[in-house]
């Protein structure tokens, strides 16, 4: 089964997602969907040729880029918003179903071609200058102290894995940067 997703309908998509996305985590705005999107769309690219992106359906990862990272949207049902957004578009039910199984196991066990590719969008979000960045804000809304925010940034870096060979190498420096960030920061945060 393919999917035909027309400007219009992403267009809709876009409008019902942007304003869901904003405030999840206290610090998002309207441009974290284009940016996943955009992401998404470069891992997509660069997996060509690779295997990577074998198979991948370009409708299908503009969905789950929509739907990903909003805690709702975990469990699109017949009746729920999402779900009455996607019948009013003519998505057929089975692709509303594939949908809501990719975005349950998006993080911990993505399995599709464009399960890996978002879920390495994701990852690349929370690495490097851009993540490190999102964890100091966060970790000062929250009043960590700064060898906490340093131990946060170490294990967040830690834990990483890529699921595209496309992620892995975009992710790599970014990695890095902030793995030795997150030591010079302990470093310093203990000489006071």
């Amino acid at each position: 089964m393919t999917l035909d997703l027309d400007a219009s309908a992403r267009e809709r998509i876009l409008d019902f997602v942007r304003p869901l996305s904003v405030g999840i985590d206290g610090v998002t705005n309207f441009g974290y969907v284009e940016r996943r999107l955009k992401i998404s769309d470069g891992l997509f690219e660069r997996g060509r040729g690779t295997g990577d992106t074998d198979g991948a359906d370009s409708d299908r990862l503009f969905l789950l880029c929509m739907f990903g990272g909003l805690p709702t949207a975990r469990r699109i049902t017949y009746d729920s918003r999402e779900g009455l957004l996607l019948r009013s578009l003519r998505l057929p039910l089975e692709e509303i179903r594939i949908l809501s199984s990719s975005l349950s196991r998006i993080e911990s066990d993505p399995q599709s071609p464009e399960e890996r590719i978002v879920h390495d969008a994701m990852l690349l979000e929370s690495v490097g200058a851009y993540g490190v960045t999102q964890i100091l804000v966060t970790g000062a809304r929250e009043r960590m102290t700064l060898a906490e925010m340093a131990q946060e940034i170490e294990e967040k870096m830690a834990a990483a894995r890529f699921s595209t060979e496309a992620g892995r190498c975009l992710a790599a420096d970014r990695v890095a940067f902030a793995t030795l960030f997150a030591r010079k920061l302990a470093e310093e945060a203990a000489e006071f």
